[in-house]
C-alpha cells in the first residue's frame, strides 16, 4: 500500500504540491516552522538519526497554502534554499539560522509567544501567580508575562480592523507597551542571576525585542508563529499514530500529501472528497502543464461543489480556536533558545543584519538611558 501511496504522489500529488509551493512564493508574508521525523533507511545514516519536517505557510490574511518539506538536516541551508530569490516578511520562532539567510531579501519578526513562555514556565515552578508574586525573581517573570498577555489582549481588539487601520492603532496603543517591556527587561537582566533560568528568559527576550516590534511596519503581520504552529501540530499528531517514514521517497510522498491536505481544508474544503476528486480527473487531464495543474488547487473555481465544507463547519475550521497564547513544546523551545551569547553580548544588542537599524539604535538609546 505505501508503494501505491508513493507512485501516486510522483505521477499527481507532487504536482499539485509543487503548485501550492509556487503560489505561497508568490506572497511576501511567511510563517515557518520545523519538527523532527524518523525515516529508516536514509544513505549513509544511522536509522536512530532524525531528520526534519519543514512547514512554510501563508500568513492568516492571504490565501492559504501550507507546503511541507522532508529534509535530513535542520540546517540553515533549507530554508535558503526555499527561499532563494524571494522578498518578503518571515515569521517565526527564535531558531537563529532563519535570522541569517544568505540569497533571500528577508525581513523577520519573531513569535511573542516563544518570548512568553519562559517567564510562564518559571511562574509555572514558582507554584502560580500568588506564589511568584511574593517572591524576587519569580515576581520579575510574572511581571514580564502579565505585560505580554496585556500586548495580546490590546492587539486582539485590532484584529477586525484593515492593515492600514491595524498598522496605526498598534502604533498609536501597542507600541508604547512594547517599548515599556523591553526597557523592563533590561532593567531586570542587570540584576539577573548570570545563566538562570530568568536570566536565561531575559535575554532572549532582550534579543527577540527588534524582531518582534517589527510587527508595527505592516498590519497584516502577526505578534505570533501560530498558524506555523498549528500546521505542524497536524503532522506531530500523525507521528505519533505512524511513528516514522521507512525511506526518504516515503517522507516524500508523505510531505506532499500534508501539504495538500492541510491547505484544503485551509481554503474551505473536504480533504478526503477532494483528493478523491484530484486522482479522478488528473489521471484524465492530458499534459499536466503548470497551467493545467494550477485548475487542481484547492482556491481554483474548477473545483466541484461537493468537495467544498458545510457553512457551519468552515466557519469553525476558519476561527482555528485562535488563542493567542499557544502551549509551544517544550523540548522545541530549549533546542531554540540555547544560543549560548555571553550576558554582555546581548545587552550590548549587537543585532543581525535584518534588523531594522533605526528601531536597534532607538532601542540601544534607551538601554544607555536606563542603564
Amino acid at each position: 500500500m505505501a508503494s501505491w501511496v508513493i507512485n501516486v504522489h510522483v505521477r499527481w500529488l507532487s504536482k499539485v504540491h509543487s503548485r501550492i509551493k509556487a503560489e505561497l512564493l508568490s506572497h511576501d508574508l511567511m510563517h515557518a516552522d520545523e519538527t523532527t521525523v524518523q525515516v529508516l533507511k536514509e544513505p549513509s545514516r544511522k536509522p536512530t538519526r532524525k531528520s526534519r519536517m519543514w512547514l512554510f505557510c501563508s500568513a492568516k490574511r492571504d490565501t492559504p497554502a501550507y507546503v511541507y518539506e522532508y529534509h535530513e538536516t535542520r540546517g540553515k541551508s533549507v530554508a535558503e534554499g526555499f527561499l532563494r530569490g524571494w522578498k518578503g516578511t518571515l515569521t517565526t520562532d527564535g531558531y537563529r539560522p532563519y535570522f541569517n539567510l544568505q540569497e533571500a531579501d528577508v525581513t523577520n519578526t519573531a513569535c511573542l509567544v516563544h518570548v512568553r513562555r519562559k517567564f510562564a514556565e518559571i511562574v509555572k515552578v514558582a507554584g502560580g501567580d500568588a506564589k511568584a508574586a511574593k517572591s524576587l525573581y519569580p515576581s520579575v517573570a510574572l511581571d514580564a508575562r502579565r505585560m505580554i498577555d496585556e500586548m495580546f489582549k490590546v492587539d486582539k481588539a485590532f484584529d477586525k480592523l484593515d492593515a492600514r487601520e491595524r498598522k496605526a492603532k498598534r502604533i498609536e496603543e501597542l507600541q508604547p507597551l512594547m517599548r515599556n517591556f523591553y526597557a523592563f527587561c533590561v532593567r531586570s537582566a542587570e540584576v539577573a542571576t548570570p545563566r538562570s533560568k530568568l536570566d536565561k528568559a531575559l535575554r532572549y527576550a532582550i534579543w527577540s525585542w527588534p524582531y518582534v516590534m517589527n510587527v508595527l511596519d505592516d498590519g497584516r503581520l502577526e505578534l505570533d508563529n501560530n498558524i506555523a504552529e498549528r500546521g505542524m501540530k497536524v503532522f506531530v499528531i500523525g507521528r505519533k499514530a505512524w511513528l516514522f517514514s521507512d525511506t526518504p521517497r516515503g517522507a516524500e510522498a508523505s510531505a506532499a500529501i500534508y501539504s495538500i491536505v492541510t491547505t484544503a481544508k485551509m481554503n474551505g474544503l473536504e480533504p478526503r472528497a477532494y483528493i478523491e476528486w484530484l486522482l479522478t480527473e488528473m489521471p484524465n487531464a492530458g499534459e499536466l502543464t503548470d497551467e493545467v495543474v494550477d485548475g487542481f488547487l484547492p482556491w481554483s473555481d474548477k473545483v466541484p461543489q461537493e468537495c467544498k465544507l458545510k457553512p457551519e463547519v468552515w466557519e469553525k475550521v476558519r476561527e482555528m480556536r485562535d488563542e493567542p497564547i499557544l502551549n509551544v513544546d517544550p523540548a522545541v523551545f530549549e533546542d531554540e533558545v540555547e544560543y549560548g551569547p555571553a550576558k554582555d553580548e546581548v545587552l550590548t544588542l549587537e543585532l543581525p543584519r535584518s534588523a531594522p537599524r533605526s528601531r536597534a539604535e532607538g532601542f540601544l538609546v534607551t538601554f544607555r538611558e536606563i542603564s
